[in-house]
């Protein structure tokens, strides 16, 4: 008997693995994060304590020459969930 808990993304997620890094205004020099979620609504990242995450701020993806504004909408220690806002 599985004991799965319900998908509640709206779209897909998919695993990878990618260096990224978080800038905004607020912050003196982009921090470094690691994007192992990523789905067309938002990502999951990854980000090496101590880090002041900011609320909302341009996530860029420089392998991919991407980058996207999103919004921060949970954290659980060194792991954060973002939406896009673009």
């Amino acid at each position: 008997m599985s004991h799965r808990i319900p998908e509640r993304r709206s779209s897909p997620r998919h695993l990878i693995h990618l260096e990224g890094w978080i800038a905004s205004q607020t912050a003196q020099e982009p921090i470094g994060c690691t994007i192992w979620d990523l789905s067309e609504a938002g990502v999951r990242l990854v980000v090496p304590p101590p880090a002041d995450v900011p609320l909302e701020f341009e996530l860029q993806i420089p392998s991919e020459d991407a980058r996207a504004r999103v919004r921060l909408v949970w954290t659980s220690g060194t792991h954060y969930g973002a939406r896009f806002m673009d």
